[in-house]
């Protein structure tokens, strides 16, 4: 898992590319497993709106015009934080937000 605080955009874009690769692996598993453990497959809209929200972000870092350093939490944080219990890695997104509220 990713151990330190991205200090550059493209470090940050790698972070996000990491995240992703984490987010479309629970998706397949829910998907896959979904039909035999209804808890599981019941979690897949919530995986997929991390997905859609990770591919904005990623989308603004690229282009630069994602505004680093305004002191709030990204837009997807409250999800996470909600169902972090399933989200084994949501420790990837508090550092995406961490770097995203106070910048580089």
């Amino acid at each position: 898992m990713f151990m330190h605080q991205p200090q550059t955009p493209k470090e940050y874009l790698d972070l996000i590319e990491q995240t992703q690769f984490e987010v479309e692996d629970l998706l397949r598993c829910a998907e896959e497993e979904g039909d035999g453990l209804q808890e599981f497959g019941a979690r897949t809209p919530v995986y997929q709106q991390l997905r859609a929200e990770l591919g904005r972000l990623r989308k603004e870092v690229a282009e630069g015009s994602h505004n680093f350093g305004d002191g709030q939490d990204l837009t997807v944080m409250p999800l996470v934080r909600e169902w972090k219990t399933y989200i084994p890695f949501h420790g990837l997104f508090e550092t995406l937000n961490t770097v995203h509220r106070s910048g580089f």
